[in-house]
Order: C-alpha cells, then structure tokens, then sequence
C-alpha cells in the first residue's frame, strides 16, 4: 500500500520505509523501521516538507509512542523498550532508561500530553490506520509501560542487542535518505593471491615467514574460535601476518567485512599505504582527517562517499581505536551509526597495550559476548599483551618468538632527586657522552615541554645536522621531514645523530637508534621504545636506559606503580633485563594488574542500568583527557579569508550542501592545525582569534611562535630565540 505522505521532499514515506524494512530481517528491526516516521504523517510536518511552514512539531517521540500502544500486548516489556528507544532516540542519542521512565511515568509532562494529542490528530487519518493497522489511541498504556520500564533491569548481553538494534535503524534510515535505496553491502574480493603476490616480491626473511606460518597452522587447529590473540616481539610482521589471518578467516565464515584498528592517527596512512599496493582503491581510512573526496566529479557525491566511510559500510576498513570505543560506549547518533558494522565482521585491534587502563576489565565482559552476539571474530596483537579476555586462543608461538631475540636490554639510569633542571642537565651529559662514542641516540621524554627543554640544552653542545626534535606540537609535514632527515638513504637506520621526542615515535615509526633513553612509562610504552633501538637486529645488542620521571606523571597512577615495582625490583645493583627474558616479565606484569583491575568508571553498572547517558561521559573523558585544557589552532592560516569564502557559497548552497562544503574546507586545513595547552597560547600575551564558523582558534603571523624544527615554541624557547636574534 501507497501513502501520500512525505518523508524527505519529493519522497514517500511508504517507499523510505520500504527500503528500510529490506535491510535487515529481524523482527524487531523491521517493526522500528515500520514505526520509526510514523508522526510525520502529521498535518504539521506535511507542510514543513513541502515549505509551505518552517517548523514542525518533533515526529519521533509520537512515533515510539504509537509503536507502544499499538503493540503492547505483543510483544515483552524489554521488546517493547528496545523498538522504543530506538524509535524515539533516532535523531538524537540513546536514551538512558531512567529519563524515558520518568518521562513516561509523569502525568504531568507536558511533552508527552502535547505528543499524544498530536498522534490522536494522526489516528484520525483513515488511509494511515489502514496502512500502519492502527486500533484505537491508548493513553493508559503509555503510563503503564512507564511503570513496566522503570522496573526493568538489563544485562550486556541486552546493551549488545539495543544497540545493534538502534545502529541498524540510523544506519539503514540515513543511508536511504542520502540514496533513496535500501542498502546493499559490497561484495568481498580480497583474493589471498593478491597478498602471495606482495609477499613474493619482499626482501627473503625467513624469521617472518616461519612464525607467519605457525600463526595460520595455530588458526587452522582452532577455526571455531571468536577471539584470537597474536603476542610478538616488534619486527616480526605482525601488519602482514594479520591480514592473511583475516582474509582467511573471512573466506572460512563467510565473512563480508574487516575492520582493521590502530590506536594512533599517526600511522593510519602508513598502514594504508601498505594495504593499497595489495588491494589498490579497496581500503577504505576513517579517522578525523580523513577526507572524503579527491576530485570535482566526486564532489557531487560527498555526502553518500562520507556516510559510508564514516558508518563503515565498506568492506575493508581501516581506522583507529578511538572510532572503535565510541561505536561500542558512546551513546551519540554518530558514533552508534558503526556498530550495526561490527556484525559478521572480523576486527583487527593492533597494538592493544595501547587502549585506556580503565576500559580493560570492562572489555573482559564484553569482548567475548560481543563475538557471539554479532557473529564476529576478534583478533587483539601486541608485543606486550595486556589481559583484555580470558577467552582467547594465542596463534603465536611467544616463547619461542621472544627466545629467538635479543636484540637490546633494559638498564637503569639514575639521575639526581634536584629540580627538573638539573636532572635535564644531566641527561644532556649523558647523551653527549654516548654520542661521542659514535652511537646514534634516542631520548624519549613524557611531555612537550621537558622534551624541548633537553634539546634546547643539546643545542648549543651538538652539530646543528646531528640534532633532532620531534614531538606533537610539530606540524605533519615538519614531523615527516624530521623523520626522513634521520634515515640513511633507502634505510631505517638512523647513523650517528640525535633525536629527542615525545611518544609520537613509539608507534609506526620505523627509525633505527644504536641506543635508548626513555623517561618512565608504563611498562608497555617501555617496550615499544625498545623496538627503535637495534630494531633490525644486525648490531651489537642496544641499551634503553630508564630514568625516573623528570617531574610530574602524566601516565594512569596503577600502572606507573606496577611498572616502578617491577623494573626495580630487576633493575638494582646494575642489572639488566635482556629481551629474550621479557615475556615471562610482562605476562608477570599483567597478571599482577589484573589481580588490582577494577571497573572504577562503574562502566558495567550504567550498562545494566542503561545508562547510556553516563557510559558515553566516561569514555569521551576517556579519549579526550586533554580537551579540556587545550585548544585546536590553525597555524599560517587567514581564517577571515575562508569565512568570506564559506558566506559567498552560503549564498549559492541550501543548509546541507552548505555543511558539506564545510567539512570539506575542515578537511583540507587539518594539515595545518595543532592541538595546543591552553597555557603555552595564553603564554603568547596576544588576543588569538577564533572562527565560529570553523571552531577553531587561528595565528596568521607564525614567524615569532613556530618553528619547523621545534615545532609551536613554548616561552622558554621563545626567549632564547629572542636572545639571539
């Protein structure tokens, strides 16, 4: 049956639903799909889609309501919530249980009272009651499943199902809207041969190819497992043995997607690049840089190109763990639109030491009820595996992986109990020394400022070309040119130089050092500093020292403690740490925090309450530590000049193509913004402008506050600079 209704202009609403309802088959979905516009049948919205008015009454909440009345004695009362919330919360974020109860309960709300006159005046519709088989306007019923809701209690298993529920109606609900077509996923051709053809053509390293092949043997003997975890030592090709193992077991499962994930933006591209000469134009990227379109003829298409990238409708996708978090925590429209795409996926988690402390016991109850519930299959790698699940097979034969190395030892560096100054001193000194001995050095310091304090102390004692600094308040192409001025020509290895940088070298960065120095860090950042001194193995075996912290600690408090414990515990009286002995030490390390591991954000309490509101504060404090005391900035750039440009299109564009041409102005300018503290910009003296159009503050003039090699200068950089002009 045909309605004469409208959903989006020039649409039936008869026909959206129609495209939705196809999407996916299960019984709860397609009665949310069914019911989900329901209250734009209303006379009001009816005249705002064909602008003849410029409001109209909110058509959710009539919707969820008269899905309620019409099938409350259908269906349980958690079904019931389940299409409800995700009925009402379509244009907004999850709704927490304990606001839709009160919401539904209050007889004296007076949204609910004006909503339910509003599906009264839809009731009256005979073609609508005919097409949706309405009965009659129920108010009691609205109330009472109130009651019921407030009573209901929910397990993660029930946070799985609402969820997949929610993220399938937006997804499949947007989609329609961008193409006025019920979505069809991609057919999955990503052929192993392609892979064997790469790998043919590589330098002949039989280590790698050895402990590829026990991997895929250990999977071959365990195909019915959903969680697989690889424990390796850096170096050994994790990138590539992982994608064989995920192309396998897609075509094993029938699987039509892969998410690979990474923690760091920093190190997407380089992934990427990897994965392109294998599938050219199959990988897809999403991050917040990413942009989503190349040329004129696609420019046409941005919305539909950036809606699937952004829900991860593709079938290979490549993104980071922050995206991955808040597809699984955050309650926001945005980021639930990805967790329908979980479902029949196999999802690669590389590098996990790397996700937050606080969320790893509230992974161990979820990881293994989230591959049985989507009918997905996990796979988590890292050179220092932290304890995520106890339900995993291991692929990698570790003993002997970690046996077979030995490529640097872990040795301890005092440094003297004074002022932060003098312990700099002191590790300048030190670095010197061994650059004498014509070793290449790389020091690595927990913060941006102590990281320039030590090279503005290097200075003045080293060769301008042997000196390097490298940290984020560093523009991309400045980091990259760092990065390339380090290396001998076609090679990782770094020859008689000096670097002094924050952790943006400790993933992705593939630079050889002859020795380490790295402040203390959590004892998986240790060990990933590790990997950059002899990270081929053809020298003499390396040394990373460890030094205390310089001053303050900006790593979780358990973790330092735990690693503190442990390294000096080994590390007294001159002793070393060799890498083929630091298995049995880490898997000890992780077992001793697992014993401390506490949900302390609460997060598996608000899930079995509902809460969605509060789950998704905790992990946007989570991931976003630092938003509240910094400000992201655009450097070289007239901002007044783009927002001339965005009010000339204003004139030419409607509202969404409008947005559009925004986010695609955004993109384009991410190359030139920083992240930087809100102290070192208030440090400057100077009133720094702020676009509301882009949201974002902006320094035409950089001359006198940034330089390439140092990056956003501080005050003390400023003033020695100051000095020798």
């Amino acid at each position: 049956m045909e309605l004469s209704y409208y959903s989006h202009p020039g649409k039936l609403l008869s026909d959206h639903i129609a495209h939705i309802e196809a999407f996916c088959e299960d019984p709860l979905f397609r009665l949310a799909a069914r019911f989900h516009d329901f209250g734009k049948v209303s006379d009001s919205f009816q005249r705002y889609i064909k602008k003849e008015s410029s409001h109209a009454e909110p058509h959710a909440l009539p919707s969820a309501l008269a899905f309620v009345m019409e099938h409350y004695d259908r269906l349980d009362a958690k079904e019931l919530f389940f299409v409800f919330n995700a009925i009402r919360s379509h244009h907004t974020g999850l709704a927490s249980k304990k606001y839709l109860s009160n919401l539904l309960i209050d007889d004296t709300s007076q949204g609910v009272r004006k909503t339910l006159q509003q599906v009264r005046q839809i009731y009256a519709k005979e073609d609508v009651r005919s097409y949706f088989g309405l009965k009659k306007v129920d108010e009691e019923v609205v109330e009472e499943f109130g009651f019921a809701v407030d009573e209901l209690s929910f397990t993660l298993e029930d946070y799985i199902d609402q969820k997949l529920l929610f993220s399938r109606l937006i997804f499949a609900d947007k989609f329609e809207a961008i193409t006025s077509k019920s979505f069809r996923p991609k057919s999955f051709t990503y052929p192993l041969q392609n892979l064997y053809a790469f790998k043919s053509r590589l330098p002949k390293n039989e280590e790698r190819s050895q402990a590829a092949r026990d991997i895929l043997q250990n999977y071959e003997a365990n195909l019915d497992t959903n969680i697989y975890t690889i424990t390796a030592p850096t170096g050994i090709g994790k990138t590539l043995i992982s994608l064989e193992l995920a192309l396998r077991i897609a075509k094993d499962r029938g699987i039509n997607r892969v998410i690979y994930t990474i923690p760091f933006t920093s190190i997407i591209d380089q992934t990427a690049a990897i994965f392109e000469r294998i599938f050219p134009d199959q990988i897809t990227k999403h991050h917040h840089k990413v942009e989503f379109a190349t040329d004129e003829e696609r420019l046409n298409d941005y919305d539909r190109i950036k809606y699937l990238v952004e829900s991860w409708a593709e079938p290979f996708i490549l993104s980071t763990f922050y995206q991955l978090f808040f597809a699984l925590l955050s309650e926001a429209n945005s980021d639930n639109i990805k967790f329908q795409s979980l479902h029949n996926a196999v999802v690669i988690l590389d590098e996990v030491q790397a996700i937050p402390f606080e969320l790893w016991k509230i992974l161990q109850l979820l990881l293994p009820l989230l591959a049985k519930r989507l009918d997905s299959v996990f796979v988590l790698m890292s050179a220092t595996m932290p304890i995520l699940t106890k339900e995993a097979v291991e692929l990698a034969p570790k003993k002997e992986l970690y046996a077979q190395k030995n490529r640097y030892k872990l040795s301890w560096l005092d440094v003297p109990k004074e002022e932060t100054k003098t312990k700099i001193a002191v590790l300048a000194k030190h670095i010197i020394n061994l650059a004498k001995e014509g070793k290449s050095v790389v020091c690595i310091l927990n913060t941006i400022k102590n990281s320039k304090l030590l090279y503005q102390n290097l200075s003045g004692l080293v060769e301008t070309d042997k000196l390097f600094l490298l940290n984020s308040y560093m523009l991309p192409r400045d980091r990259e040119a760092v990065i390339k001025a380090l290396c001998e020509p076609n090679s990782n290895q770094v020859k008689g130089k000096i670097l002094i940088c924050t952790q943006v070298i400790e993933a992705g960065v593939d630079l050889d050092f002859d020795v380490g120095l790295r402040e203390l860090a959590p004892l998986s950042s240790i060990i990933q500093t590790a990997g950059r001194v002899n990270r081929e193995g053809k020298k003499d075996q390396a040394t990373l020292f460890i030094f205390d912290t310089l001053d303050y600690e900006i790593y979780d408090r358990v973790l330092m403690d735990a690693t503190r414990r442990y390294l000096l515990k080994r590390l007294q009286n001159g002793e070393t740490i060799q890498e083929q002995d630091i298995l049995e030490g880490i898997e000890d390390f992780f077992a001793s925090l697992d014993v401390q591991l506490s949900d302390r954000h609460r997060i598996a309490e608000h899930i079995k309450k509902f809460d969605f509101a509060q789950i998704g504060k905790v992990v946007r404090e989570l991931f976003r530590e630092e938003a509240s005391f910094t400000h992201s900035v655009i450097l070289g750039i007239d901002l007044k000049e783009e927002e001339e440009r965005y009010f000339e299109q204003a004139q030419l564009l409607d509202k969404w193509e409008l947005k559009s041409y925004k986010e695609r102005r955004l993109k384009a300018l991410a190359p030139y913004i920083l992240n930087i503290k809100e102290k070192d910009l208030q440090s400057l003296g100077i009133n720094i402008p702020k676009s509301e159009i882009f949201g974002l503050y902006y320094i035409k003039n950089i001359d006198s506050v940034y330089d390439p090699k140092r990056g956003f200068l501080i005050p003390e950089e400023r003033e020695l600079l100051d000095a020798f002009e």
